[in-house]
């Protein structure tokens, strides 16, 4: 027999940034639940909204399979005496299994025989397992912190107030989180009065639909889409586009139960505030989607969401509005306060604000980032005193009234006040792109003050906290040290800047003086900075081999790491490429197995035996001088391609050739030669280490 299964927990307003990824964990480990009870069933797909989580699954099994278990006795020498008798141990065996002796069998293996019985087990019903998947599910949550309520002692994100657990027509009986299950829902909370009935799990989506509750999150998100979209072209025209940023859809999706969509304006005087403040107000604060012209300019009106049909929706509409006017009139206020006093007045600001306790003020890190990226500049052809002037007051703006009401605006409100100020447009620009990138996939400084700046403070930041022993630990990570690490990475090999990561580390330690207490800050970073690139490298398909090999030489240049990779990845192409990499694979393993250094320093050709030797020796010294060419450019996959075209002098020398031979100075001849072959090869990389 097989039914449809439905879960729904009702429950105060959940935390909408939360509730997708909520509803497909419940979904996900319900899923795995039921698998691992080898129950099988159909389609499965989860529902949210504000007030609720719940579970759909299709043609569930009402029960487990039966199963046949073998249980093993006494050996067989011990289950009978001489005379062909059980014995006690076989006696006492059979009657815990609820048979005679004579029912027992003979199970044999490889390592003897014994008696034993194959019982039966009965599989247990979806009314016996259901509320045990699903308490372990809801117990499995992405929670990170559980509350309680009344006097119960049940935990979840948000108080409970109903549980329905449906299997067909029937309620699977349980107490799921302090409520007995039923088949009783609540509607909208306007829209609908008391309690909604399901008869049967396949009617749910319909019901609540009747009763104002569109339950489908991805359904109900593109609804949203689309009725923004709409109501924005029918009241403003075709010039107007809807600026939805995904993660705030999610957010608005997660907000309302019956989605109404419904276009305000403001006054056009706002717009003489920077615009990203005014999208701020509207996008981190009230939820509203701005709209723009075709060139992304801000126009006077937004869309929102509203979470009813109502009978007079000029009434909802001054209402939002009404309130977006006091988050603009905010900012305006703030604008034109702070445009009173130079970002340079606020430096002495900095003198109060504790940027960590043990490492000083964020007055202290602005001198350490200013020196930091001058040197920076320096190395890669910027002006030295712009980025000295960047480092400054790169945090001043956190001391302005609107990045206080607004923090999601730092960087940004200090690129405006900087031009406001008159500071040098490159200096202005770099106060917003130290931060970038703000998130994974984000863009890059597009000036190199501003590529300076950013390295500067992510690298004082990372060389501080792992200097005071407050490295990351599990998911644990206050001062996002690992997105400060790829955020360096990314702008180093993405910007193509061959610097050493080890050499700026170094720089930005001494900044420090005496306040670090590990001694070992400099290496633990590199480490930590340089293990981050190879989960970044295979997602962008790069094997595990190809970063190994590359990663042998523990070079410290990420931008240098990153050209061997890619020219690694094209040699594995190549057809010459298997065979060269068990070539190396077998020098390494006999240059290891000679054991110490070669008393030879110079290939003597009087040595050689065999034409391979000869051949083998002239075309080492033809690439040699070669691959110096190439490798002052960083040309590795040129280098590659010319040492492709030694497989054929390697196979013949092996072939012919026996390098660990009894006459010593003949052998540690052909050691060295061996030596140079792998000492051109990892010029680029050890390809030995190649699948």
């Amino acid at each position: 027999m097989r039914n449809d299964f439905l879960v729904e927990l009702q429950t105060a307003e959940l935390p909408p940034k939360a509730l997708h990824r909520l509803a497909s964990r419940f979904l996900t480990e319900i899923n795995n639940g039921l698998s691992k009870l080898d129950l099988s069933f159909g389609d499965a797909q989860f529902f949210a909204t504000p007030r609720r989580l719940a579970v759909y699954i299709k043609k569930l099994a009402d029960k487990q399979a039966d199963s046949l278990v073998d249980r093993k006795g006494p050996a067989l020498e011990a289950a009978f005496d001489k005379e062909g008798k059980p014995t006690p141990a076989c006696s006492g065996f059979a009657r815990s299994c609820g048979v005679t002796p004579e029912e027992l069998i003979t199970i044999k293996t490889d390592q003897g025989a014994w008696v034993g019985f194959s019982q039966k087990i009965a599989g247990k019903t979806v009314q016996e397992l259901l509320p045990t998947v699903v308490q372990q599910a809801l117990a499995l949550l992405p929670i990170p912190k559980r509350m309680r309520w009344g006097s119960g002692t049940a935990e979840f994100v948000r108080p409970v107030y109903s549980v329905m657990m449906l299997y067909g027509d029937d309620v699977i009986d349980a107490e799921i989180l302090g409520c007995r299950t039923g088949r009783q829902t609540r509607g909208h909370r306007f829209h609908s009065k008391g309690m909604v009935s399901i008869t049967k799990p396949a009617r749910y989506v319909k019901a609540l639909e009747n009763k104002y509750v569109m339950v489908d999150f991805e359904k109900r998100k593109e609804v949203i889409r689309a009725e923004a979209i709409a109501v924005a072209k029918k009241t403003l025209g075709n010039f107007a586009e809807v600026n939805i940023q995904e993660d705030l859809l999610d957010e608005v999706t997660g907000l309302v139960e019956w989605p109404v969509a419904i276009c305000g304006n403001f006054d056009a005087a706002f717009l003489s505030v920077p615009q990203e403040a005014l999208i701020s107000a509207m996008q981190d604060h009230q939820r509203y989607f701005p709209v723009t012209d075709h060139t992304g300019k801000l126009l006077p009106h937004f869309i929102a969401i509203s979470n009813i049909e109502s009978r007079d929706p000029l009434r909802v509409i001054a209402g939002n509005e009404r309130v977006l006017r006091a988050r603009l009139s905010d900012a305006a206020f703030f604008f034109e306060t702070d445009k009173k006093y130079r970002l340079d007045e606020h430096v002495e600001k900095l003198k109060h604000i504790v940027f960590q306790a043990k490492l000083g003020t964020l007055f202290d890190k602005t001198q350490r980032i200013s020196a930091l990226a001058a040197s920076i500049a320096k190395n890669i052809s910027a002006d030295v005193n712009l980025a000295e002037r960047a480092g400054l007051l790169a945090k001043t703006d956190l001391t302005t009234e609107m990045v206080g009401e607004f923090p999601e605006l730092q960087g940004i409100m200090g690129y405006y006040y900087a031009l406001n100020d008159g500071e040098n447009e490159t200096v202005a620009a770099a106060l917003n792109e130290q931060y970038m990138p703000r998130f994974s996939g984000d863009k890059l400084p597009a000036t190199l003050i501003g590529s300076s700046l950013a390295i500067a403070d992510r690298l004082d930041t990372l060389v501080g906290v792992f200097g005071i022993n407050q490295p990351p630990t599990g998911e644990k990570d206050p001062f996002a040290l690992r997105r400060a690490a790829l955020g360096v990475l990314r702008i180093l090999i993405e910007k193509e800047f061959n610097l050493d990561l080890r050499e700026l580390l170094q720089i930005a330690k001494q900044s420090y003086g005496d306040k670090l207490e590990n001694r070992e800050v400099v290496q633990q970073v590199l480490t930590f900075m340089l293990e981050r690139l190879k989960p970044w490298y295979q997602d962008q398909g790069i094997t595990p081999d190809v970063f190994a090999s590359v990663a042998a030489l523990n070079l410290t240049a990420p931008y240098d790491i990153h050209r061997r990779i890619y020219a690694v990845q094209e040699f594995k192409k190549m057809a010459e490429a298997e065979s060269l990499s068990v070539a190396n694979k077998r020098v390494s393993n006999i240059l290891a197995k000679a054991n110490g250094s070669l008393a030879a320093h110079t290939i003597n050709q009087d040595l050689f035996e065999h034409n391979a030797e000869r051949v083998l020796a002239e075309k080492i010294a033809e690439k040699r001088r070669v691959i110096l060419s190439f490798s002052q450019h960083g040309n590795y996959a040129k280098i590659l391609e010319e040492l492709a075209s030694l497989r054929q002098p390697v196979d013949d020398f092996f072939e012919h050739v026996m390098v660990m031979a009894e006459d010593k100075p003949r052998r540690e001849n052909r050691l060295l030669l061996l030596k140079e072959l792998r000492e051109l090869f990892l010029h680029v990389a050890d390809i030995a280490l190649l699948q």
